[in-house]
């Protein structure tokens, strides 16, 4: 972990996965349409205020996870957790192989810069609304990056390659819900 300030630069042997969780508002209703919920939209709007900007903007995933219905309760279930870690498995192979040759293993080692202009550089076509988004403000630079990353990872958990624009857009949107509009 790296931690820059005015008067230096330290680094701590710390590696680690961050995940939160949050209500979308004080009455925890506010999900959809906000149909049920009973907060104002300045008590929404200070409550979702009370996560920084700066903290979110190192929050690769945002998802919004809705309450269970009862038609939930008896879907099918999804992929078994051995078929979910050998998806894993092989996109971390993929992408070792992939940094062979360079002193990173993982996708998410790898430096923004190198993302953008370096042999991960995306065409033009993959990263065009992504660009939109950095343009419009809805994004910041490190987002832009982070989004790099995670589509790497997408067209990896999806067998490799290299990431096209539904690729980078699932990852945008996997970024922040807002994004989509861009």
């Amino acid at each position: 972990m790296v931690v820059a300030r005015a008067s230096g630069v330290v680094r701590y042997p710390a590696r680690f996965q961050l995940v939160l969780a949050a209500n979308p508002c004080p009455c925890g209703r506010g999900f959809g349409k906000g149909v049920d919920c009973s907060c104002s939209p300045r008590a929404r709007r200070d409550y979702m205020g009370r996560l920084a900007g700066p903290i979110l903007d190192r929050v690769d995933l945002q998802l919004q996870v809705r309450p269970v219905s009862r038609v939930g309760l008896f879907a099918p279930a999804g992929e078994t957790s051995a078929q979910v870690a050998a998806r894993v498995a092989t996109a971390r192979s993929l992408q070792a192989e992939r940094l062979a040759r360079t002193m990173w293993r993982l996708n998410s080692d790898v430096p923004g810069p190198m993302m953008r202009k370096g042999f991960l550089k995306l065409p033009a076509a993959a990263t065009v609304d992504l660009e939109r988004a950095l343009e419009r403000g809805i994004l910041t630079l490190r987002g832009y990056d982070r989004v790099l990353k995670v589509a790497w990872t997408v067209t990896d958990l999806g067998g490799g390659g290299t990431p096209n624009r539904d690729d980078v857009g699932l990852a945008l949107t996997l970024r922040a819900q807002s994004a989509v509009a861009a």
